[in-house]
């Protein structure tokens, strides 16, 4: 797990993306922003916590600026809740009962080792209410969804290097039509979208570590620094060396 405070000072609109392997727990601390998902849009406010899980296509755009702490929970770290169902986005407004139990999740995780944005692997860390809000994938049964499981693996092995729509559809042995219908429909963004999306997640856990936003690049199957530049400003609304200072310091 991990966590950072996260300031946007200015408009910005962010494409449609999602969180591959992560719970997303966002507690707004100031501004407001709108988010759009599955058709819907809503706007969040200070005190509205907002949790999104893996998978869940969405968008927002910040009309002037926006301030917020957020959680990120590795999905390997989700429970079974009571009624056994899944839970979707959730949006709690004014959700004073919640922000003690926040503040303290994120304390102890800041503090694991000193740093603002630090990981720590226990479950036990997380707070019972809010383990009901991670649970488990279902399993993959249908064709169509052993289809996008291999397919979500071979992005996850490979996003380094470019992936033609060709290798996708000689992989499922689907046409390349009928492949990016059915990615798009399930997964909510088109193929390479997500393999735009996978890069910029991949980058920002490259940049806790690393010092050379060249080398994370590199890692992550750009083409060289500008490249990468661009397109991280667009999808995270900052440059790499914004982001860096706020997860490192």
């Amino acid at each position: 797990m991990e966590c950072a405070t996260i300031y946007y000072d200015k408009k910005h609109y962010f494409p449609m993306h999602l969180h591959p392997d992560l719970y997303t727990f966002s507690y707004i601390l100031g501004g407001g922003a709108d988010l759009m998902c599955k058709d819907s849009i809503f706007t969040l406010r200070p005190n509205d916590l907002v949790i999104i899980p893996p998978y869940m296509a969405h968008q927002s755009w910040v009309e002037g600026f926006f301030h917020y702490k957020v959680i990120r929970v590795p999905k390997s770290h989700s429970f079974i809740n009571d009624s056994n169902t899944r839970w979707g986005l959730t949006i709690i407004q004014n959700c004073f009962s919640y922000k003690e139990h926040f503040d303290q999740w994120f304390e102890s995780i800041k503090n694991s080792d000193g740093t603002n944005s630090s990981t720590i692997k226990s479950s036990d860390s997380i707070p019972e209410v809010f383990k009901r809000f991670l649970v488990p994938n279902k399993p993959y049964s249908t064709h169509s969804e052993m289809v996008l499981r291999k397919t979500l693996t071979h992005f996850e092995e490979n996003y380094d290097r470019p992936i033609l729509l060709e290798e996708l559809s000689d992989i499922t042995c689907l046409s390349e039509s009928h492949f990016q219908r059915l990615f798009k429909k399930n997964i909510g963004i088109a193929p390479m979208r997500y393999l735009l999306n996978l890069r910029i997640e991949k980058a920002k856990e490259y940049i806790k570590s690393e010092e050379s936003f060249s080398d994370v690049a590199y890692q992550t199957g750009f083409y060289d620094q500008s490249h990468f530049n661009r397109y991280f400003k667009i999808n995270v609304g900052m440059i790499p060396k914004r982001y860096a200072d706020f997860v490192k310091v």
